[in-house]
């Protein structure tokens, strides 16, 4: 017999008190029981809120012995009658119930648990509900965050909090301006002006942040309105204040991108696996993410929270975008709208259309079209029947949108490839599969190279090379200097972007050494299998590697014969100049890999580069649209005036209106 609710009044909700955790001296299983009370939250009642998970929340890759969550319901008793919990909220209510973790810690009786305070088989309770989250979680005294269970065999959750507790003294003063190398390597922590951290608790920390609760989406929420927070991980009680701090040495020096490293390493060893391992940063840098916000003085805007909410997991597509809708404070110029735009994307809980809907608002909202620019390409989108235009929020975030995250405020971007056009709001519809756009048509894309992973694992770096000869031999381009050729070419491959400003001497001393090390790359892979071809293990090996001595054999005749086009000495060694450049070859390395990644170099008929989306083709059109900073690459569809995004793109030459002076065109974006 299912449990039976009483309805709820309107501004009520329901709390959880006289928890009760009784141990059975005989089996030793703990029974749980409980009562539900009523509430109206505008007496402001007394009690806390559980943020939890409701599926397993420890990352197993880590654990010696994997705790298998079972998917079955555990039996409590609640208002006298059976309840059922999931095992997770289950150990929570016992590890919380029986201890009050001490008397400053001020935990309150009551506590409300969404998936026991909540009639989840009520659609309209639960939609008024969420619709009250943010008042729910704003007035309680507590947020008590349960990370899971100690396990016996866990990396240690001590050692994760002794790592928090070194990073959390990293001086500010020393935030980004610090350059450190490895995290087994004692000048980095004493760079830092801290404690060396062992590479066993390094590991201990990595396991601990990549905990399910970390990662989960509606903790945006939950933490951007608590109070105060209790977080139990077991029966240890961490200091929150702990958590944000680490994560923001994390974040503001390498060490969080050392620690991904260092993790794929020890997956790629002790697991044999190629496939890296959970971006390690992400889940304890989004806790600090919003722990900014709340300080911020300026409304959020909702582009920005879309465009963040991809950092964090989420069972169900559509709560990415409402698990945001309650943060989100915009100003309108109508006192009403705001609830009217909240509604509108809320009257649909099919994904496409929610995304869909609350794209369209915060394109109304910044009165421009930039949120294109956080449209992936098309391989990576995981959501169906998404209009081209419309971000997928739910694929994950591979690669950086051209002018950053979160993008810069109109008055200090560096681009407006649109200057001189008029952006028009789109009209109000309760459908907007065919979005107006206005803009130019500039040119049609004639050749493309390989992409990132082509040239890095394949060596193709003879593809960007052809592109270059023939956009040297063109003859659309007269009166254009071959160095300013080059110059273009050169820009085109890193945006125009070197240390966060637009690349000048130090970026075009350094360029060469991204040629350099591909060539180095393919020599050095040329000479291991070469190696290996004259000490064969076995026969399938010698076949496989025979294969790949060829492919990679053509490759570097093919690289060879373009070397020449480029005006750099190209010696025996590889080596360009006499003089290491070690800072500047790093820091160019990262601005091509910024730059390029899940992108492809194009060349145009009328002789523009550009880079774009990887899925970019032949017979596709650079435009600059009204209210886009950056050009755009659009593909034809079939029915007249319709036309596919295909991408932001970076395109030589036309970065700042210099192409605004064709006919205007009025098209649809499907």
């Amino acid at each position: 017999m299912s449990f039976e609710y009483s309805p709820l009044a309107v501004g009520s909700i329901r709390l959880i008190t006289n928890l009760s955790i009784i141990s059975s001296p005989s089996t030793g299983d703990d029974e749980i029981k409980c009562t539900l009370e009523e509430v109206d939250l505008g007496t402001h009642p007394n009690y806390d809120c559980l943020s939890y998970t409701w599926d397993e929340p420890l990352y197993q890759k880590y654990l010696l012995v994997p705790k298998i969550y079972k998917d079955v319901q555990y039996p409590i008793e609640c208002n006298g009658q059976v309840f059922t919990i999931t095992e997770n909220l289950r150990d929570a209510l016992v590890e919380i119930g029986k201890s009050r973790g001490g008397e400053n810690l001020q935990r309150q009786d009551k506590i409300w648990i969404d998936a026991v305070c909540i009639d989840q088989k009520n659609e309209e309770e639960k939609s008024i509900q969420i619709n009250m989250m943010s008042q729910i979680y704003a007035n309680a005294q507590n947020v008590v965050v349960w990370l899971g269970p100690e396990m016996p065999d866990d990396p240690g959750c001590k050692s994760a909090m002794h790592v928090m507790e070194v990073l959390s003294q990293v001086p500010p003063a020393r935030f980004k301006k610090t350059v450190l190398s490895r995290l087994g390597n004692l000048d980095t922590y004493q760079n830092l002006g801290i404690d060396f951290i062992s590479k066993h608790e390094w590991v201990c920390f990595g396991a601990f942040i990549l905990r399910r609760w970390f990662c989960r989406m509606w903790v945006v929420q939950e933490t951007f309105f608590a109070k105060n927070f209790i977080v139990y991980c077991g029966s240890n009680i961490i200091p929150w204040s702990q958590i944000t701090s680490a994560s923001r040495a994390l974040k503001e020096t390498s060490l969080g991108s050392l620690l991904n490293e260092m993790m794929e390493d020890r997956d790629r060893t002790i697991r044999e696996q190629s496939t890296a391992s959970q971006y390690i940063s992400n889940p304890i840098a989004n806790q600090f993410r919003f722990h900014e916000y709340k300080n911020q003085a300026s409304p959020l805007k909702l582009e920005r929270l879309l465009a963040d909410s991809r950092y964090f997991g989420a069972k169900e597509a559509q709560d990415r975008v409402f698990a945001v809708l309650n943060i989100w404070k915009p100003k309108w110029e109508r006192a009403d709208a705001e609830e009217e735009t909240a509604s509108f994307i809320m009257k649909t809980r099919i994904p496409a259309e929610v995304y869909e809907r609350a794209s369209i608002v915060a394109i109304r909202e910044m009165g421009d079209l930039n949120l294109l620019s956080l449209v992936e390409d098309k391989n990576w989108r995981r959501l169906s029947g998404l209009p081209s235009w419309v971000p997928d929020f739910n694929a994950p975030l591979v690669w950086m949108p051209l002018a950053g995250l979160p993008r810069p405020a109109k008055s200090i971007s560096r681009w407006d490839a649109a200057a001189g056009l008029t952006f028009e709001l789109p009209a109000e519809a309760d459908s907007y599969n065919l979005l107006p756009v206005k803009g130019i048509q500039i040119d049609e894309i004639v050749d493309f190279a390989e992409t990132d992973l082509n040239l890095i694992d394949e060596h193709m770096i003879y593809t960007l090379l052809e592109i270059l000869s023939r956009y040297l031999e063109s003859t659309n381009l007269s009166g254009t200097s071959m160095t300013d050729r080059f110059e273009a070419f050169w820009k085109t491959l890193i945006k125009d972007s070197f240390l966060g400003e637009p690349a000048g001497p130090k970026a075009r001393k350094a360029f060469p050494m991204i040629i350099v090390h591909f060539f180095r790359e393919l020599d050095y892979e040329l000479d291991v299998l070469r190696t290996a071809l004259e000490n064969p293990l076995n026969e399938n090996e010698t076949g496989t590697q025979v294969n790949r001595t060829s492919q990679l054999s053509e490759t570097y005749s093919r690289t060879r014969l373009l070397k020449n086009y480029l005006p750099i000495k190209m010696r025996n060694n590889n080596s360009v100049y006499p003089e290491e450049m070690h800072e500047n070859v790093i820091n160019i390395m990262e601005s091509f890999d910024s730059a390029y990644q899940c992108r492809r170099l194009f060349r145009t008929k009328k002789g523009f580069l550009g880079i774009s989306a990887q899925s970019l083709e032949t017979k596709d059109l650079v435009w600059v649209l009204a209210g886009a900073a950056v050009p755009v690459v659009l593909r034809r569809r079939p029915r007249a005036g319709n036309w596919e995004f295909v991408g932001e793109a970076y395109v030589h030459g036309i970065m700042n209106g210099e192409a605004v002076m064709g006919q205007e065109l009025s098209i649809f974006l499907e």
